[in-house]
């Protein structure tokens, strides 16, 4: 599948899980969050200051997620945070394949790796088959993460590529902001900022002006608030009204049956909706 032409962000608040008792819940949570974005090609997801802080355990396991299988043992040490991992879903993008030999790569095809060792004639990548790549020319610190694009098969040898180069959604990147939620959406960096919100106009009001503001976008936020607090009460702790910082505050799930809903369910419920948008 490719990639989005329209960067798509998603703003979740540190204290997301902070209501789950217990860790193999709060792990359940962020594999929805996780899935989700994979789903629906989210580029980026940023978590924002908030109270209780439980981002450090979010970007692990989003993380852990995100991470190819095979690299894992080299990214990623024993941690508590991780203890339930083994729970997690696998994302099944395309960065995250299952072939496992040589001969079944295809000259050209885009693979993830870890640099093994570095040599004076260029760099060893594990990219998850039964031999390492080699990459020529000054690459990343061995340990490093990298692209690679696969040139020969015997040898298998390849050249390390940016990852905006790819055409194809290639994953999730992680962003924890030090801006609060108010200051992140007024950046200069979005061409369109939107905010979930139960008091916000149902999204089917603003239908046909928000799909033409989403085709002209380059680069979209999309901000959801927490269990115990929405974006407008966020935000007023910033000294900011939530209709200064966003170009639309949205009700994603108009005539809910439900007193609240939760975060995750947000995340799937207001992506499934923007998905129909011509991209």
């Amino acid at each position: 599948m490719k990639k989005r032409r329209n960067s798509v962000s998603i703003a979740i608040p540190a204290s997301m899980v902070s209501e789950q008792r217990d860790l193999r819940e709060k792990t359940g949570v962020l594999a929805q969050v996780g899935r989700a974005a994979a789903i629906y090609r989210v580029d980026e997801i940023i978590v924002y200051p908030d109270k209780p802080d439980e981002s450090l355990l979010m970007k692990y396991i989003l993380g852990y997620m995100e991470t190819p299988q095979y690299l894992r043992k080299y990214l990623f040490k024993v941690r508590p945070e991780l203890r339930y991992a083994g729970t997690l879903p696998p994302l099944r993008t395309m960065h995250h394949p299952v072939e496992s030999t040589v001969a079944h790569l295809q000259i050209g095809e885009a693979r993830e790796g870890v640099v093994t060792d570095v040599t004076s004639e260029g760099i060893l990548v594990d990219i998850g088959v039964d031999q390492p790549l080699k990459a020529g020319g000054r690459g990343p610190s061995k340990g490093s993460r990298v692209t690679v694009r696969v040139l020969d098969k015997q040898p298998l040898t390849g050249r390390a590529i940016k990852k905006s180069q790819l055409e194809d959604y290639w994953g999730y990147d992680l962003r924890g902001s030090r801006s609060r939620l108010g200051e992140l959406a007024l950046s200069a960096e979005w061409d369109l900022t939107i905010a979930t919100s139960r008091l916000g106009e149902a999204v089917s009001e603003r239908w046909t002006e928000l799909g033409s503001r989403w085709l002209e976008s380059g680069k979209t936020l999309v901000a959801f608030g927490s269990y115990k607090e929405g974006v407008h009460e966020i935000v007023r702790k910033e000294g900011r009204r939530a209709e200064e910082c966003f170009q639309y505050i949205l009700n994603m799930v108009p005539s809910q049956g439900t007193e609240t809903v939760r975060t995750e369910e947000a995340v799937h419920a207001t992506l499934s909706i923007l998905n129909t948008f011509k991209d």
